[in-house]
């Protein structure tokens, strides 16, 4: 995209401002220097005849302002955040120089985000980092920005958000400026290791025009880059039904469920060139194993020998009408052979004998008579395990699931007007669900019905070249991705 008003771009900031005198008076030609704080990076533009500045496609993070003119004293802003997806206006009234010296604020400076209608919130990395996440998925923190209905968590984790009111697979999710929405509609790959996140923002209403194909909200997203000190950490969370309460209502004898979760993992970024090449690089492994409890019916223990008496209904009768019913008054018996030669009023769910068609008397079947196929396919069901023609077999078994996913960033700055950066994510998740029986046969009706083995990898490339302190051209969407 070549335009001197450049929009910014998703994943990326921009920083707008107008410079005056004591007077209110516009200065021109200010030589206005942005200096990236963590990898001393510095970008350079003048304001035009009317005062104003600006730098577009920057990367969020930390930076210092510094503003030189002919006849003013020098002035440096330090401490100014710049934050994902966020067009920031910051005005500045430079001073007659009287002395040879240079004004330095220390303090955040009041930034102002006048330049657009749109509606969002940015939860930055203290947030991220501090606050709680049972399972550590960054969505359940989407619920801190105004307008988020966060629904329930499932057994796979965090839900999915409702923003504005809107359906939870109608939003967009973008990761470092790239979609990551599945074909199916709302899906997301692979969610980011929070502490590899620098940022994200919500937006919530009237997002600006280089956001589309969506009618919902719009979370972007922005991963960590490396800087000039070597930075790292390592984690370890787990949980443990050792650690858990018992149940109010659970029999004093009865152990408490299992539940045993470990996610360990680390990042660590730095410097390969100094104020030239960084790196940043995490993983994360998961480890869990929940107790589920699977309840089915299987055949009965009488039902295995062959008496199926249970399941007889009532005596049947036939009207003057030929009609056939229950009521006995007025009616006449229906009656039938049985398999010895006797006649026997039929049933409801009466059991006959396909070579002959007659009758098996109390809906007793001999075994010699059960198919042979029908024979091994019972030997496959287990023994219930309760009462009852119906819910009589349970089965306690430990789902398990298996995670692993680490992302590689690496940043260069070729010159103070053209930088690249690449990141490759991979995330795999086996995930293998309790069945009914424990040969792993039986229906399950919620959840994943079998194995489920997901592989995501995802590559982004991004080149921004500054061809003057008035024009960027910006490529920031060169991805290849696969999902499996």
């Amino acid at each position: 995209m070549l335009s001197a008003n450049a929009f910014a771009q998703a994943g990326k900031s921009e920083l707008i401002g107008y410079l005056t005198d004591a007077n209110g008076a516009s200065i021109p030609s200010v030589r206005v220097l942005l200096t990236e704080t963590a990898i001393n990076r510095i970008v350079e533009t003048t304001s035009d005849t009317s005062g104003t500045f600006i730098f577009t496609n920057q990367k969020p993070g930390l930076y210092s302002i510094r503003f030189e003119a002919d006849g003013f004293t020098p002035l440096v802003r330090e401490g100014v955040t710049l934050t994902t997806g966020e067009r920031i206006r910051i005005d500045t009234q430079l001073q007659v120089i009287t002395l040879d010296t240079t004004v330095t604020i220390t303090s955040d400076a009041p930034l102002l985000r006048g330049e657009t209608s749109s509606l969002g919130q940015v939860i930055d990395n203290k947030k991220i980092v501090d606050l709680p996440l049972n399972g550590r998925n960054f969505l359940s923190l989407v619920g801190l920005a105004p307008g988020v209905a966060q629904p329930p968590r499932t057994t796979e984790g965090a839900s999915l958000p409702r923003i504005n009111g809107g359906r939870p697979r109608t939003n967009e999710y973008l990761f470092d400026g790239i979609s990551v929405l599945q074909p199916e509609p709302g899906q997301i790959a692979f969610f980011p290791i929070v502490d590899a996140i620098q940022e994200f923002k919500v937006e919530i209403d009237n997002p600006p025009a280089e956001f589309g194909r969506f009618n919902g909200g719009v979370i972007n997203l922005t991963t960590k880059s490396g800087s000039n000190d070597l930075r790292g950490s390592i984690f370890e969370f787990f949980r443990n039904e050792a650690l858990n309460a018992r149940n109010l209502f659970a029999p004093a004898n009865q152990r408490k469920p299992v539940f045993r979760r470990n996610q360990f993992g680390g990042v660590i970024g730095g410097r390969i060139i100094k104020d030239k090449t960084f790196f940043f690089a995490d993983y994360q492994g998961t480890r869990q194993l929940v107790g589920r409890v699977r309840t089915s019916t299987v055949p009965t223990n009488a039902q295995r020998g062959g008496n199926f008496s249970t399941n007889l209904g009532a005596l049947l009768y036939r009207t003057a009408t030929g009609a056939i019913t229950t009521t006995a008054t007025g009616n006449t018996p229906i009656l039938v052979t049985d398999t010895t030669g006797n006649q026997i009023q039929v049933r409801q769910n009466q059991i006959f004998r396909p070579s002959d068609k007659r009758a098996y008397a109390g809906n007793i079947v001999p075994l010699a008579d059960f198919d042979p196929a029908a024979l091994r396919l019972l030997q496959r069901y287990p023994i219930p395990t309760a009462a009852g023609a119906a819910n009589n077999f349970t089965r306690v078994g430990n789902e398990e699931q298996n995670q692993n996913q680490f992302d590689v960033r690496i940043d260069h700055r070729f010159n103070d007007h053209a930088s690249v950066f690449g990141r490759y994510s991979f995330a795999k998740d086996l995930s293998v669900p309790v069945t009914p029986f424990a040969d792993g046969s039986g229906t399950l009706t919620s959840g994943a019905i079998g194995i489920t083995d997901t592989k995501a990898d995802s590559l982004v490339l991004n080149y921004t070249q500054v061809f003057s302190t008035k024009l960027i051209r910006s490529a920031n969407e060169n991805r290849t991705a696969f999902f499996k």
